[in-house]
């Protein structure tokens, strides 16, 4: 099946009209129609959101899609590699992104891809510098003078391969539209913002310290996600059959529970393994549950 059956098929099976599911991913309803009708692909933004809502890989919703250049390639690249020989707590700080993508690899590769279709000069305006400590590497990745946050937000990709077995932890810092994890097993931490978060096949424990309003979508819920803002309103999009129990901290903030159209304050099961959390200050987080 190409994307477009597949889109319908998914979308018949989880009992969505065009509208609802146009809704839950934010777009039109005229585009869930264009994807529906063989009338192109969505950018790689919305099939990240789309797989997410669906609980399906990205492998899986576009295994025979024939137009995959549309959303892999791009004009500019510039690679970094490093090899990795032991145990280390990765530091990232990378500068504004349209997306940051970070795949968890069974290799002994660290692995920094930054890519666009706008930035020309994208290997002589960013520059990433390693400096590997005991046990600890930090990762930087810097922009020189010419390039600029608001250029960065609209067209800079950035993809980050860490191994496995050799990543004790990761704490990340950006500003990023898109916040991608795939294959997570080891600890996460991100500092900044970041608009619309994926989680793929993640099990590990994940916090997000933005100081945004955020979208989440995940396949599955890993062992804990903490969230810790201040003066904002998530949402938090996953599979109906997860189980978890909720624990707030902080002032004035509350967790709410959105199934079948209706909302109700939320709990959580006291015998779930999965942890939801919730902190900061005036902050609330809807939980969308997938049905």
């Amino acid at each position: 099946m190409l994307f477009s059956e597949k889109l319908k098929t998914l979308r018949k099976q989880f009992k969505f009209s065009q509208e609802q599911l146009a809704g839950k991913i934010g777009v039109s309803r005229q585009a869930i129609t264009k994807w529906e009708t063989d009338g192109g692909l969505p950018d790689i933004e919305n099939i990240m959101a789309i797989a997410a809502l669906f609980s399906i890989s990205l492998d899986d919703l576009l295994s025979d899609e024939k137009s995959l250049h549309t959303i892999s390639d791009y004009t500019y690249e510039s690679s970094t590699e490093y090899d990795i020989s032991r145990p280390s707590h990765f530091d990232i700080n990378a500068p504004a992104a349209f997306e940051v993508c970070m795949t968890a690899v069974k290799n002994e590769k660290l692995r920094v891809r930054l890519a666009s279709n706008v930035l020309q000069t994208i290997e002589k305006d960013y520059k990433v510098q390693i400096d590997e400590h005991r046990n600890r590497m930090d990762i930087n990745i810097r922009k020189s003078e010419n390039a600029n946050d608001t250029t960065g937000k609209e067209s800079l990709h950035i993809f980050i391969s860490l191994p496995s077995s050799f990543s004790s932890a990761v704490e990340l810092s950006t500003a990023t539209r898109t916040l991608h994890l795939v294959d997570i097993d080891f600890p996460f931490e991100l500092d900044g913002k970041a608009g619309k978060v994926v989680l793929q096949g993640v099990s590990s424990h994940i916090a997000l310290n933005s100081n945004a309003d955020m979208d989440i979508g995940a396949d599955r819920l890993p062992c804990a996600l903490e969230i810790n803002q201040i003066n904002a309103t998530s949402v938090l999009h996953i599979p109906g059959c997860s189980k978890f129990y909720t624990k707030i901290k902080g002032r004035s903030n509350r967790v709410i529970l959105s199934k079948d159209g209706k909302t109700s304050e939320c709990h959580g099961d006291a015998d779930a393994e999965s942890l939801i959390e919730l902190a900061g200050m005036n902050t609330e987080l809807v939980i969308d549950h997938v049905v």
